[in-house]
């Protein structure tokens, strides 16, 4: 990871410190994979008013850009938030059992997002790459090594940003923190200012009407409570999302996740499969912490609009972001809109998970 000048580190942490808070750095998981040449991305494509360089929306409001950790277990569901983000990285935790969220806010700013949980050295590679806020809950002890060695600029809410946390009386804890994205959008605009964003990949519109090849995605993060699709909706052009818990009490059919802000369905323009090698890490506690490689090059399936690519992407560096291309090598154009990136093992080069993949080229044959 590429650390900011000793000087910039003691005026960020006296800032801080006259504001009643403690500001701390990040750095990502390291790849063992060669970085490949880098390629050049055009910008997003412009129009009348200001362009969401996430989501290649016209956006009156342009950050500062905030990541907020979301858990994604049977007691965090529903979520505040998904609905309204522009970018969702999805990625296992510990064990490879759980999977969770973390949101990527530059225009939108909803009243409640949570429930906020812990870091995770690999989001806080992807945080780099943004050069976003991080606002989240504790941290495991590689993600805090991470954040103590970078110049990530960190909102803990467990310590250095607890004015930011709200504990809910209608769930128990710690599946009940939220935060006001304005709040944390404020506080960030306050210490580090509103650095402009560069766009990571072009947008272009989708090809026509018709529907794609692929109509329903399947991944099962964990066959007992953690089972997702994404599932094609003609009517409105984009990927509708649904999950399934066999545990819990609503059984083993699927239920359409809703957005609890704003009580729409979550629907993404893209949703983006990137595969990924993933292991163990050392962990004396054996607390099950793992890494994912987010440096490298590796195979991704793109599900931009109505059009299927099997492509591949690219993260020349830790403080580079991560390209998606074409099988060509020209760069991936995504559809206007909310991205998801699905990050998952490579069965190739990662350890045995209980993670699995599975397209349909149509439908369910029955929905709930």
């Amino acid at each position: 990871m590429t650390n900011r000048p000793r000087a910039f580190a003691k005026a960020t942490s006296l800032a801080i410190g006259l504001l009643g808070l403690l500001a701390a750095c990040g750095t990502a998981t390291k790849t063992t994979s060669p970085s490949p040449p880098a390629h050049s991305v055009p910008p997003a494509n412009q129009s009348a008013g200001p362009v969401d360089p996430l989501t290649g929306l016209n956006e009156p409001r342009q950050g500062p850009l905030v990541a907020v950790m979301v858990e994604n277990s049977e007691y965090g569901r529903p979520q505040w938030g998904l609905s309204s983000a522009d970018i969702v990285y999805e990625a296992y935790t510990e064990f490879f059992y759980y999977p969770r969220f973390m949101l990527l806010f530059y225009g939108q700013a909803p009243p409640q997002v949570g429930p906020v949980r812990s870091a995770r050295p690999y989001f806080v590679s992807w945080v780099q790459e943004w050069n976003a806020a991080y606002a989240h809950a504790g941290s495991s002890t590689p993600a805090d090594q991470a954040i103590a060695a970078d110049g990530i600029h960190n909102l803990d809410l467990d310590s250095n940003a607890q004015s930011l946390g709200i504990r809910l009386t209608t769930r128990p804890a710690p599946h009940n923190l939220v935060t006001n994205i304005q709040s944390v959008m404020a506080l960030a605009q306050r210490l580090w200012g509103n650095p402009p964003v560069p766009a990571h990949w072009p947008f272009a519109q989708a090809s026509g009407s018709a529907a794609p090849p692929v109509r329903t995605i399947t991944l099962t993060w964990n066959p007992r409570n953690s089972i997702e699709q994404w599932r094609w909706n003609q009517s409105l052009q984009g990927w509708t999302r649904w999950v399934s818990c066999p545990v819990c009490a609503s059984g083993p059919g699927y239920s359409q996740v809703m957005g609890l802000n704003s009580g729409r369905p979550v629907v993404a323009k893209n949703v983006v499969i990137q595969e990924t090698a993933e292991h163990y890490l050392p962990d004396p506690a054996k607390t099950g912490w793992i890494a994912i490689d987010t440096q490298g090059r590796g195979p991704a399936l793109l599900f931009l609009g109505n059009r299927y690519v099997k492509g591949y992407w690219e993260k020349a560096g830790p403080d580079q972001p991560t390209r998606f291309y074409n099988p060509d090598g020209t760069p991936a154009a995504f559809v206007p809109g909310q991205t998801w990136i699905e990050v998952v093992p490579n069965p190739q080069n990662s350890v045995a998970t209980p993670f699995h993949l599975t397209l349909s080229p149509a439908p369910p044959s029955a929905s709930p």
